[in-house]
């Protein structure tokens, strides 16, 4: 029997941390102007909320990938693209659904594949 688990990233893209990303997209090998181009798109941002025309205080922005952008779907993607590596089991991801599946036959299988969500949290964490 295939057991397969479904998990959803909640509010994925808005909690990815730039410097994390950043660091990910050197360890990738992105550097000079075109790095200098991506923190320039993600650092130094800030919001606010506005109600029938009045304003909230500004506030920074530390974390997300600017979504209805075109590059904010690819940076997502590079900051998610190792959690396969913390797996033994079959995992398929499209943006910020995952699914995870073992063939559980026994119980060192259900053991594999709880260490499987373990690591996966671990990751997220």
């Amino acid at each position: 029997m295939l057991d397969v688990i479904y998990l959803d990233l909640a509010k994925a893209f808005d909690s990815v941390p730039h410097r994390r990303l950043l660091l990910k997209l050197k360890l990738y090998g992105v550097s000079g102007r075109f790095l200098s181009w991506i923190e320039s798109f993600l650092l130094d941002r800030s919001q606010r909320v506005m109600v029938a025309g009045t304003g909230s205080v500004w506030a920074s922005v530390l974390s997300g990938v600017p979504q209805g952008s075109v590059l904010g779907p690819v940076l997502f993607l590079c900051y998610i693209n190792d959690m396969p590596e913390t797996v033994s089991s079959f995992i398929y991801m499209y943006a910020d659904d995952t699914k995870i599946g073992r063939a559980v036959s026994n119980i060192e299988d259900n053991r594999r594949l709880q260490a499987d969500l373990d690591r996966v949290q671990e990751w997220s964490d």
